[in-house]
């Protein structure tokens, strides 16, 4: 028997950025916005019924679009019995940020969730394992912007599918592949150590487990005191009287 998986994954995860779709809506905005100026500086207006020709056909390709990338498969997910890899294999300047290595020892618990187009596992770390780090908002929101303003020439950054949840620390991939095969596939590579748990819905799945609490603050520094500031000549200064 073959001691490897490689599964599909659905969606736009494994190649693009957290809030990578949202992105659809502003270049419609942008483009309808344009196509108004546009047909306002040359000809001082526009029929309505071309107009809507030209908004409604803006609006049919950006649904288009989104649907695609919301329905492409990418093989993304590899499983042996050394570990899991999430990510595609191809040879990328720095892979580092394009893929993620998971052991079977930094793996505690693998949930799988039955879906129309195939499962979502959540692979949830060990506590043993250092703690993981997401990109800041800030980082997050100048890479979207540079991909709004560039869509082509602005790199990608990290995909999402390898950006871990915090709470708890784990990592979710959409597989196009059902439940009752993936599970004893991945129970026939996995350790006997970690389990594989099936449940029923996504509510099962926020519920399945214990919640991890929020880090508390690290306390602030006490402020130095103030230094006293000097005498002005002619100043009064309250004290006692001799």
């Amino acid at each position: 028997m073959d001691d490897s998986l490689a599964y599909l994954v659905r969606g736009p995860a494994s190649r693009y950025p957290s809030g990578y779709l949202w992105l659809f809506p502003a270049w419609f905005i942008i483009l309808s916005a344009a196509v108004a100026l546009v047909s306002f500086v040359v000809s001082g207006g526009l029929p309505l019924w071309l107009y809507a020709t030209e908004i409604g056909g803006l609006f049919l390709a950006t649904c288009i679009a989104a649907g695609v990338l919301l329905t492409t498969r990418r093989l993304a997910f590899w499983a042996d019995r050394q570990g899991i890899l999430l990510g595609s294999r191809r040879r990328y300047k720095r892979p580092q940020l394009r893929q993620v290595f998971l052991p079977w020892s930094d793996v505690a618990q693998v949930r799988l969730v039955p879906r129309r187009y195939g499962v979502v596992a959540e692979l949830l770390l060990s506590p043993a394992v250092p703690p993981v780090y997401r990109p800041s908002l800030r980082n997050q929101a100048a890479l979207l912007l540079g991909a709004l303003i560039m869509p082509i020439g602005f790199g990608r950054g990290r995909p999402a599918l390898t950006t871990p949840r915090l709470r708890p620390p784990a990592y979710r991939v959409r597989i196009c592949e059902t439940a009752d095969a993936l599970g004893p596939a991945l129970h026939d590579i996995a350790p006997e150590n970690v389990p594989i748990r099936v449940l029923g819905s996504m509510a099962a799945l926020r519920l399945a487990g214990p919640r991890l609490p929020r880090p508390p603050r690290p306390p602030r520094p006490p402020r130095p005191p103030k230094p006293p500031r000097p005498r002005r000549l002619g100043q009064y200064v309250p004290g006692r009287l001799p």
